[in-house]
């Protein structure tokens, strides 16, 4: 799909060296209105003042000195002050039609990132509890990054990270003594800070079923050890099975009481110290995060000698470093805004590239049912739960809603607009074109196409329309894996889809003749396949009946 691209890109760059740019950068972008062309360039209003020209000038010289072959590009224009804009040929847009038969479940597909490795750490809940719906979000958004750098021949690796070390587990194993106590029909209080949720009392009680009175009779002490790691053990295989349930696999499930047990802050603090990155305080230590881009000093270690949770979290990214990865992605929650620059701060005082280290802040998720919001969980007492919102809109609904804003901007999740079987779901619509498609093969009986058919009856405007939409999959990759946003790909599905229904409500498939209907089916197979292979990077079915 990248040949008249590479093309393009190539003979402009030749232009431009020759008329004396050194180290020539062309930029390729679809212009705004699709009457320009299929892909336009700002290269001579880039250029033109370092070669003493206007940009329109300098763009009729690059038009004219160009050697295009017109079986890609079948003709250029200037427009504006110097954008110049190319229209593909009809024959290289048919092309793709066979190409995408022939590469199946690969069409899309490359190897341009062979060779690359990136991590991509996301969800990370506490293991205090049952997923809600924010960590659904973050979920569906990293397990799609994940396909998507996969799909260019990355090695890309997914990491859950589980705080199971630290305060927060003693308040979990406090919580559940609690309730196990009231269970017994003893007192008990759960501790300020600590878990007040349903399924604290419902997990306690299934301890006093199979256990009795053991934790009643241990001493306090040593029962909120074990019931804070019997309870991170019950809730993170919770996680698992939800998040396997969602379509979900994570590659390495990270154990932050590891790096405790490997002291690992403290030899982080033992390199910083050699540094000089730190200082002592008020009996405290800080980190001079401002020395190294942050807007203040952070505390690792407190007055009392106890290591903040920000220390840990410095080794365990010193850990990700020293694994190897070119790229380290983190997909956090709204509440971590001012995460990046601490840590970035913190990986240059160890002498690291923060460059490596990519950070995702997701907005909040609101739940709307009939317009109205619903905040409670029936069961948690607090957001809702990921397994009950699969439990009413399914995995494919809910994947693909996730993903249908950029993770920068706040989400509406409409329960029932999700649940609803007609054009105006979104997924349902997308997935309905995939599922017209097959109905047409089933009505034609037929076994081909296979990648061999002449497809040069195909010359309708919605034809062609059809195929420059598909042709996008490659810059839509391209956009999804720069901004490190799935969102595009949702956008291009829902573009592939109304160009598809538009297609067939113009264009008649299976009372043409024969050769005509040939290459419609052909047209057909790789639209399907176009969506099949979008869908399943957003982690969403491909319904051959609807």
């Amino acid at each position: 799909m990248k040949r008249a691209h590479e093309h393009l890109r190539a003979a402009l760059i030749a232009v431009l060296r020759l008329l004396g740019v050194a180290e020539p950068k062309v930029v390729l972008e679809k212009p705004r209105d699709a009457v320009h062309g299929d892909i336009a360039t700002n290269a001579a209003m880039m250029y033109a003042k370092g070669l003493g020209k206007s940009p329109r000038a300098l763009a009729e010289q690059l038009t004219a000195l160009l050697n295009l072959d017109r079986k890609l590009i079948l003709r250029e224009s200037i427009a504006g002050p110097g954008f110049i804009n190319f229209e593909f040929s009809p024959d290289y847009l048919r092309s793709l039609a066979t190409a995408a038969i022939r590469q199946g479940d690969n069409f899309g597909s490359d190897d341009s990132l062979a060779g690359v490795r990136v991590l991509i750490e996301f969800v990370s809940a506490n293991p205090s509890g049952p997923l809600n719906v924010v960590s659904a979000r973050a979920a569906a958004v990293g397990d799609s990054l994940v396909r998507l750098f996969r799909a260019r021949g990355a090695q890309c690796n997914a990491e859950f990270y589980v705080n199971d070390a630290g305060n927060q587990i003693r308040l979990l194993g406090e919580s559940v003594l609690a309730r196990y106590e009231k269970r017994l029909g003893n007192p008990g209080a759960i501790p300020e800070g600590g878990y007040h949720g349903e399924y604290i009392a419902t997990y306690s009680g299934s301890l006093s079923d199979q256990y009795g009175t053991r934790f009643h009779e241990q001493p306090h002490d040593q029962s909120v050890v074990q019931l804070g790691e019997m309870a991170v053990e019950h809730f993170v295989r919770a996680q698992r099975n939800s998040l396997e349930r969602f379509g979900v696999r994570f590659d390495h499930w990270f154990r932050e009481s590891e790096l405790r047990r490997r002291k690992a802050e403290w030899g982080v603090l033992d390199e910083l110290r050699r540094r000089d990155a730190v200082y002592e305080k008020d009996g405290a230590t800080y980190l001079r995060t401002e020395q190294f881009g942050d807007t203040q000093d952070w505390v690792i270690v407190t007055s009392d000698g106890r290591a903040t949770y920000f220390l840990p979290d410095i080794a365990y990214h010193l850990d990700k470093y020293d694994r190897g990865y070119d790229h380290i992605i983190n997909i956090l929650g709204p509440d971590h805004h001012s995460f990046t620059s601490k840590m970035k701060a913190a990986l240059r005082a160890l002498g690291r590239d923060p460059d490596r280290l990519d950070v995702m802040i997701l907005q909040h998720v609101t739940l709307l049912r009939d317009g109205e919001p619903v905040k409670m969980s029936k069961r948690a007492g607090r957001l809702i739960e990921m397994d009950e919102l699969l439990d009413e809109v399914g995995t494919d609904a809910a994947r693909y809603f996730f993903i249908l804003r950029r993770t920068s901007t706040p989400l509406d999740f409409d329960i029932e607009l999700a649940k609803r079987q007609s054009d105006e779901n979104p997924v349902f619509y997308v997935q309905y074109a995939h599922a017209r498609i097959e109905s047409i093969f089933r009505r034609a009986g037929v076994d081909y196409p296979n990648g061999d058919e002449d497809v040069s009856p195909l010359s309708q405007p919605e034809e062609l329309s059809l195929l420059r939409t598909l042709r996008e999959l490659d810059d839509v990759l391209d956009e999804t894996l720069g901004s490190r946003d799935p969102h595009a790909m949702t956008v291009w599905l829902r573009d592939v889809a109304a160009q598809f229904h538009k297609f067939y409500h113009e264009c008649r498939v299976l009372t043409e003749p024969v050769e005509l209907q040939t290459a419609r089916l052909a047209l057909c197979r790789a639209t399907q396949i176009a969506l099949r292979k979008g869908l399943s990077l957003c982690g969403v079915s491909a319904p051959t009946e609807m």
